[in-house]
């Protein structure tokens, strides 16, 4: 299922349309701009933790390859100082290529990826993400004209514009999430 770009809002004197959702004012009770956290192995630093186990593993087999083995006292006909020597390389271009894999991705989630956010109705007691994507302040003009007509509704419709990549409902890479824990941030772990 696509994603729905919104490019129109529609407020009426009873009811918001965002999207193919329709809100009506008199039930919504709270209007909210929430930051999406990402946890889990989505996490900024997540790579961190794999960074270290890796070097200390490959670092681990290839001293072991390069040390112990050949110190072995193997009857074989093959050379174990040269087998271990090949096998040591291999577990270090293995690792190496894991290795920049990890840098890749730490780099891209501290400098590419941009942060999200989410515009969130409550009525009747129930949470719905209206809105998300990455421009906060397209998402909290959005949200003063909501609250806006909370207080005053128009006397006629009223069509806001939005602007930015903002998208209807609560996917982000096809996985939905929710508000969890305090503070204006969703979480997102899968």
């Amino acid at each position: 299922m696509a994603k729905e770009h919104i490019g129109e809002i529609r407020i009426s004197k009873r009811t918001v349309r965002i999207g193919h959702e329709v809100y009506p004012l008199a039930n919504i009770s709270r209007v909210q701009t929430l930051r999406l956290v990402w946890s889990g192995k989505y996490a900024t630093l997540y790579p961190l933790r794999q960074i270290a186990v890796l070097v200390l593993l490959v670092g681990a087999v290839v001293v072991a390859a390069r040390m112990v083995l050949p110190r072995l006292d193997l009857d074989a006909d093959l050379d174990i100082e040269e087998a271990a020597r090949q096998f040591a390389m291999g577990v270090f271009i293995l690792g190496g290529i894991r290795l920049a894999y990890l840098l890749f991705m730490l780099f891209y989630r501290l400098l590419v990826r941009r942060t999200r956010y989410a515009l969130v109705i409550e009525t009747a007691g129930t949470q719905y993400t209206a809105l998300s994507g990455t421009d906060n302040h397209e998402i909290h003009r959005i949200k003063g004209e909501i609250v806006g007509a909370i207080e005053d509704p128009p006397s006629g419709d009223r069509i806001i514009q939005v602007h930015g990549d903002l998208v209807a409902g609560d996917k982000v890479g096809g996985d939905q999430y929710k508000q969890g824990g305090r503070d204006n941030r969703m979480t997102f772990n899968r």
